[in-house]
């Protein structure tokens, strides 16, 4: 007999809220850069260890900045990351409504702290949710297991009790592996349909 889902675990960026992809595209064309050549610079930037936790925000950005020769302030480029976290129309409503029928609801995300003060602060988001666990805290970003590990402990759950939405298929092969059930994230719209698929009558 398989195991109820008892439980959903959300990603937060490209799910709930727009931001990093957004602020590369806005890059690419300030440089006339191809697609993905932005984001290999702030790799190359520290971003890994943005998101571990090892670097500041504005220690990133200046070295991204200085290592790229890029004609920005450090100012302007934080403006303009904070200027692109959106929520996604529809996802907000599909949170609650999984919270009203019952559902344990986990948040796990790659992020930098100043980012998530940011965010927490102006969407209020974090509220929605049982357990939130951010990369920074645990020092581990998806699709590495212990990234879910931490999750799941927090939750207190096995993962075959739980869902897990994501935009990257990386991350839900991943998380699959685990025996987690997975939908691959395009828009709200799909999401619904596929919740349905998942969850059968305990989502009607």
């Amino acid at each position: 007999m398989k195991t109820k889902i008892t439980t959903i675990i959300f990603d937060l960026s490209e799910v709930y809220l727009t931001g990093l992809k957004d602020t590369e595209e806005i890059l690419n064309k300030k440089w006339n850069l191809p697609w993905g050549k932005t984001y290999d610079h702030m790799v190359e930037g520290g971003l890994i260890d943005l998101w571990h936790g090892k670097l500041s925000e504005d220690e990133f950005w200046k070295k991204t900045i200085s290592k790229n020769k890029w004609d920005i302030s450090l100012e302007e480029v934080k403006k303009l990351v904070r200027e692109n976290f959106k929520e996604i129309e529809g996802t907000r409503k599909i949170i609650e409504s999984l919270k009203n029928k019952g559902f344990k609801l986990g948040l796990l995300s790659v992020h930098s702290k100043e980012w998530v003060d940011h965010c927490e602060k102006k969407f209020q988001y974090h509220k929605l949710f049982h357990s939130v666990v951010y990369s920074f805290e645990v020092e581990v970003c998806k699709p590495d297991k212990k990234s879910y590990e931490h999750i799941l402990e927090k939750l207190k759950v096995k993962p075959e009790e739980c869902l897990f939405i994501d935009d990257s298929k990386k991350n839900i092969l991943s998380a699959k592996e685990m025996g987690i059930t997975v939908i691959h994230f395009k828009n709200p719209a799909q999401l619904k349909k596929d919740l349905k698929k998942a969850l059968g009558e305990d989502y009607e």
